[in-house]
């Protein structure tokens, strides 16, 4: 019997929590949820989870986790001899304090590139304006990650695929798209090499592939 079901959709932060879940080895139930079609804003979806996002993670007894960190914690702290999480402090906290960094300030910027016309409320020169300046904060913000990923791959120096290297590496398949080459940086190659070998990462994404959007 699976101990947690997670909601998700495929091509969003969801995907993080997924190939955390797929990762930590742990009998999770993934259901997938179509943004497109407006699944998250179901009577039922909102009842599971009032914001209408995901992932959302029923662990059960009444408690609904939501926000990729909180889940990705959660899954982590359930399976602790995958390493998913450092067990100890400081590794630990410098963990946790990539998680934030991924989360609230790179994922954001990128965010805003795929915003700026709603952001823009409809004028395309404003939005053109939002965009740049995403693009720059973007590049900055992945030059710093760059510098910062250790010899072995991961960014907290524990040899093995963490929830950060995770969420790094959902993150930088985007760049592209936002007209980012990460190929000349070599942390990053070293991280999305470490990432994309994880066999729960390759099974997630595997899954996402055949689920389509």
């Amino acid at each position: 019997m699976s101990i947690a079901t997670l909601w998700t959709s495929t091509r969003t932060g969801g995907t993080v929590a997924h190939m955390v879940a797929a990762a930590s080895g742990l009998d999770i139930d993934v259901r997938f949820i179509s943004l497109r079609a407006g699944e998250h804003k179901t009577p039922a979806y909102l009842a599971l989870n009032p914001k209408g996002e995901v992932p959302a993670l029923d662990v059960g007894q009444g408690f609904v986790i939501t926000e990729t960190p909180a889940v990705c914690t959660w899954i982590a702290d359930m399976a602790p001899e995958r390493g998913l999480l450092p067990a100890e402090h400081p590794r630990r906290a410098k963990a946790l304090e990539w998680m934030a960094w991924c989360h609230f300030h790179l994922a954001r910027s990128f965010t805003m590139i795929f915003a700026a016309n709603r952001m823009a409320g409809g004028d395309a020169a404003v939005a053109e304006v939002i965009k740049a300046q995403a693009a720059i904060r973007s590049q900055v913000a992945l030059d710093y990650a760059d510098a910062a990923v250790q010899a072995d791959g991961s960014l907290v120096g524990t040899g093995v695929v963490t929830v950060p290297d995770i969420q790094l590496f959902m993150i930088t398949n985007f760049a592209a798209a936002m007209g980012i080459d990460v190929g000349p940086m070599p942390g990053l190659q070293r991280l999305r090499a470490l990432v994309a070998a994880n066999p729960g990462v390759q099974a997630a994404l595997a899954r996402e592939a055949a689920h389509g959007g």
